[in-house]
């Protein structure tokens, strides 16, 4: 029945993790992904297009045939780069816009070998072959125009329509001049140009929202409107290629600058995010490795120490010293340990560097998990016999010791030590006295009003360093209190889980020669005292070296 409860136990915790880690670790891969995937493929694809805008051009102008064939081998060289960059293993986990972006384009300039012969031969004419070169240019896929990406992507739109335009007036400008029919597609061109325009600039981000007001109020732009209002008044006629080259060439140049730099300034916006969210994975994940590792070692211990299990007389002869795996198990858990502190300290680097205080909070969320875990992982290793990695080589002070055990809670904001006189313990029992506060911390917060304060105080007395931990909470009976201090004083874990977190304390205090003690307060709660002797706590951190009975401090 025992082993039944474990298996159920140990699946019930695998899918509780798969619930909360995969859709974590999804978002995270995603974000991440779609960053790579733009920094691989916005510059290849922008290279293509362009490529294609100027062999269009040149397809439908009285050019020397020299300088097309050499700008047909400067397209075939972008749409290799393209197919190049397009290859990822990342396409494999998941597909972005970008990705989408490029497999369209490339599926379309497929046909381009076909396009070539068609103008070579004269199957199309100018007007014609501009459609067909537009069409293989395609607009950029559809998003939503009330967000920045779908602002970027009309901003682009509105440019692609922009060298339409330049292209079918080179075409009609070698002959007899736009005819009717042309004279309405340059008209509706225009008028679609500059509504995606428009469109673009309520939706950019906060710095591309400015600039692109400075390019639609700029000289060109006001000269690309009256020329375009004159071509749809003039019943004959072209534009003069004076006034319209150098427009159409700056606001050109103007409008690829406003989306790069939108396209920038939505990615650093969007990389806080990308953080927090793969630092959030990560964090879920780890934990929940470590949970359910925990899980796995204490069953096979609980089965290795079940009593009803009956040894055979052939094991029992054979029986003599074997391997045993507590040894390995606490190299596991110090190797964690290590990957945790890791993780702790690029927590608080990222926290520092974040740009707002929301993904600040997150990351200090996250780093209060692995806190947490960091806690249970060095509690485990004490009280199986090992000695925690984590040590020091120096004195620290008696405030950054009760802060960091309230840091190791469910709520350190609850903590509050603001009386702890300056003294100094040594580093050899930082790591043990830490998880003895958190222990007495963690019990104060449980049982007192969540919205209650726990007083921490320190002072030097003749006997040591006196640490005061009271709440407001309903206190012990005798028995209680009379229960508490036995098992803390027992060598062996009473049964059940009640008595756990005091029999812990027991065995930290009981390493460090440190004392606790219990009782009701005069106003009520529960007052714990922590007496650390003097061969652990000095006043002074300069006093270490002219106080021989003080501990040696090492790693």
């Amino acid at each position: 029945m025992n082993r039944r409860i474990r298996v159920v136990g140990a699946v019930l915790l695998v899918a509780f993790w798969g619930a909360a880690a995969v859709p974590a670790v999804t978002v995270a891969v995603r974000a991440l992904a779609d960053r790579v995937t733009a920094d691989r493929l916005d510059r290849p694809v922008d290279e293509a297009v362009l490529a294609l805008e100027a062999e269009r051009r040149l397809s439908v102008t009285e050019r020397p045939i020299l300088e097309l064939t050499a700008q047909r081998g400067r397209t075939d060289d972008a749409a290799g780069r393209l197919r190049q960059a397009d290859r990822s293993w990342l396409d494999r986990l998941t597909t972005s816009a970008a990705d989408r972006t490029a497999d369209a384009l490339l599926d379309r300039m497929d046909g381009l070998a076909e396009l070539r012969a068609s103008v070579d031969a004269g199957r199309l004419d100018r007007r014609r072959a501009v459609t067909a070169y537009t069409d293989m240019i395609g607009a950029s896929g559809a998003a939503p125009q009330d967000t920045a990406v779908g602002g970027i992507q009309a901003l682009n739109r509105s440019r692609e329509i922009l060298t339409e335009e330049d292209a079918l007036l080179a075409a009609v400008s070698t002959g007899r001049g736009p005819s009717a029919a042309d004279r309405i597609r340059l008209t509706q061109l225009a008028g679609a140009r500059r509504a995606l325009f428009a469109a673009a600039g309520t939706a950019l981000p906060e710095q591309a929202t400015r600039r692109h007001r400075e390019v639609a109020g700029s000289a060109a732009m006001v000269r690309l409107h009256r020329i375009e209002d004159e071509l749809a008044a003039s019943p004959d006629g072209i534009p003069d290629p004076s006034a319209w080259s150098p427009t159409f060439n700056e606001l050109n140049t103007a409008l690829w600058e406003l989306r790069d730099g939108a396209r920038r300034e939505l990615a650093d916006a969007a990389t806080p995010r990308a953080v927090t969210a793969t630092v959030w994975a990560g964090t879920i994940a780890g934990v929940g490795f470590v949970a359910l590792l925990g899980l796995l070692i204490a069953a096979r211990r609980s089965r290795g120490a079940d009593p009803g299990t009956p040894a055979s007389a052939g094991a029992t002869a054979t029986s003599g010293p074997r391997h045993r795996p507590g040894g390995l198990l606490q190299d596991l858990d110090r190797r964690n340990q290590g990957l945790l502190q890791r993780q702790l300290r690029l927590l608080d680097a990222l926290a520092r560097r974040a740009g707002d205080e929301e993904t600040a909070a997150d990351l200090r969320r996250a780093g209060n998990f692995g806190a947490r875990l960091r806690r249970n992982i060095e509690k485990g290793i004490t009280l199986t016999g090992g000695v925690p990695e984590r040590q020091w080589q120096r004195l620290v002070p008696m405030t950054d010791v009760v802060r960091d055990a309230a840091a190791e809670t469910g709520d350190p904001d609850r903590v509050a030590a603001a009386d702890v006189e300056s003294g100094y313990l040594a580093g050899t029992a930082v790591t043990d006295l830490t998880h003895l506060l958190a222990e007495l911390f963690e019990n104060a917060a449980t049982f007192a009003p969540a919205d209650s304060l726990i007083a921490v105080t320190g002072q030097h007395d003749p006997a040591g360093y006196l640490v005061t931990i009271t709440d407001v909470g309903p206190g012990m009976t005798g028995d209680d209190l009379t229960t508490g201090h036995d098992v803390m004083a027992a060598p062996e874990p009473p049964s059940g889980g009640t008595w756990w977190g005091l029999w812990a304390v027991g065995r930290f205090a009981a390493r460090q020669d440190v004392t606790v003690r219990l009782h009701n307060g005069p106003d009520g709660g529960l007052v714990a005292t922590v007496r650390i002797p003097p061969t652990l706590v000095t006043g002074r951190p300069e006093s270490a070296g002219t106080r021989t009975e003080l501990q040696t401090v090492v790693e």
